[in-house]
């Protein structure tokens, strides 16, 4: 089984979109997928910070961009956290998982982008699920995500090892989405009915 490699940050509504569509490809065991948490922006306050003024109105239009982008496949509706969290330590929960590192990724990006709730705060993690940390590895995914040409979230490598960025990522994410769901037995077709 081919596998991808996304890169992406859980403060992110499109890194939320990748997720989802990775949860597509999982469950049709079309691909493996390593997904690596790291931060777009880890000068947020380690505690988190409110989202209000310019902050929220971004995050809103970013919002309702992901809407339209998911309209025709997983028709994702994100609500704008009222905090922005510092996901250093949810990346790093994520990191310790193991097997069940998907499970947990599709519960943070939901606690985040459905529940409002602040990953920064260990208590919230310890609720979540995500009790144990591995700083190593995130520090190492968040490295190798710095070290990319343009750190953008979220970032696809294929496994012929091209790289897509941002919305490019999330247009390669969907055409694999399609390709699986349109020639899978229970997937449908392309046609309209």
């Amino acid at each position: 089984m081919s596998r991808l490699t996304v890169y992406g940050d859980f403060n992110c509504p499109f890194s939320a979109l990748a997720s989802v569509r990775a949860d597509v490809l999982l469950a049709a065991r079309a691909y493996g997928i390593d997904w690596r948490a790291g931060q777009h922006d880890p000068a947020i306050a380690i505690a988190g910070e409110p989202v209000e003024g310019d902050t929220a109105a971004g995050l809103a239009d970013e919002v309702a961009t992901i809407a339209e982008l998911s309209d025709q496949d997983v028709r994702l509706h994100l609500v704008v956290p009222p905090v922005r969290s510092n996901t250093a330590a949810a990346c790093a929960a994520l990191a310790a998982a193991g097997d069940d590192a998907d499970r947990l990724r599709s519960r943070l990006f939901a606690a985040v982008w459905a529940e409002g709730r602040n990953v920064s705060d260990l208590a919230e993690l310890d609720f979540l699920g995500a009790v144990r940390r591995d700083a190593d590895t995130a520090g190492r995914w968040q490295a190798e995500f710095e070290a990319g040409a343009r750190p953008v979230t979220p970032t696809l490598v294929l496994p012929d090892g091209h790289v897509s960025r941002g919305l490019g990522a999330l247009a390669r994410l969907a055409e694999l989405v399609a390709a699986t769901t349109s020639s899978s037995p229970t997937g449908g077709t392309n046609e309209r009915e």
